[in-house]
């Protein structure tokens, strides 16, 4: 039972950018052990451990899902602006990674410009969050984006201090993803009630979704957790580099506009208060 309750805090913090599922399984002391039962290697798989977690995980991601939702359906602005607060607040704590890793040379500075450019390219291309449109028809390059985003964002949330979810934001799929499991989720409960049949959601686009992110998933965890411990323990700037040059080119491709009125000081507002929670949740 105690897997379970620590599989459903790090399935929610998996859902909430900016939080870091593996910070969570750090606090928890499950780290290493969790890395040993996503690794290759059967003799470290613990079974039972790893289905417990993983039933814990999936509750989680269930229940706050539907939240995230519901904040992105009625309160666009303001969620989007919570998520700025959490990414500038943690900027500092990503920073002080690369910091300790020794002084930035050139060549540290144009592996942090990459993805910047990158992040800001995508920004002024209008794919980014702010502008993102939710994929709701697969083809077969928004098919190969939901794999590659399921995949990139299991390989960050191995690394504590960096949020799965916040990586969705940056590459412009988490309202997407977040949807489709709201979606799916409501569609079981009526599958369960007998209202709709199998084959309606066999053939629902977010189910659809979900089992390519979830290839995806698969792909990032078993892959990552032996490559997360070398570059982390060989190349820790330049790791800590890229994913600060992401971080800071996300806050562009996820801002939604601004408007001088109600809403937009309430966004402000609630910008700072994320920045400031974000901040002391990094420090501690």
């Amino acid at each position: 039972m105690k897997n379970v309750v620590i599989g459903m805090i790090l399935g929610i913090a998996n859902v909430i950018p900016g939080v870091s599922a593996g910070t969570m399984a750090v606090v928890f002391k499950i780290y290493d052990q969790l890395l040993n039962s996503i690794s290759l290697d059967i003799k470290k798989i613990n079974f039972k451990f790893l289905a417990t977690i993983g039933i814990g995980v999936i509750l989680g991601v269930l229940l706050f899902s539907n939240v995230i939702t519901f904040l992105y359906e009625n309160y666009n602005m303001q969620t989007n602006f919570v998520f700025i607060g959490v990414i500038l607040g943690s900027i500092p704590m990503i920073y002080k990674k690369v910091s300790d890793a020794g002084p930035v040379n050139l060549s540290g500075i144009v592996i942090f410009v990459i993805p910047l450019v990158i992040m800001l390219y995508m920004a002024i291309a209008g794919e980014g969050q702010g502008s993102e449109k939710v994929i709701e028809n697969i083809t077969i390059s928004t098919g190969i984006l939901l794999i590659i985003a399921g995949a990139v964002s299991a390989f960050t949330m191995i690394i504590p201090g960096i949020s799965g979810s916040f990586i969705l934001l940056t590459i412009g799929c988490y309202e997407t993803i977040v949807k489709a499991i709201s979606d799916v989720s409501k569609l079981g409960v009526d599958f369960i009630k007998s209202d709709v049949s199998f084959v309606e959601i066999i053939t629902f686009s977010g189910v659809h979704v979900l089992i390519l992110v979830a290839i995806g998933v698969f792909i990032g965890l078993i892959g990552g957790s032996k490559l997360v411990r070398m570059l982390l323990e060989d190349y820790p700037q330049a790791t800590y580099l890229v994913i600060l040059g992401l971080v800071v080119g996300s806050i562009f491709t996820i801002y939604p506009g601004f408007s001088l009125d109600a809403t937009g000081i309430i966004s402000i507002v609630c910008m700072i208060v994320a920045l400031i929670v974000s901040y002391m949740f990094a420090e501690n």
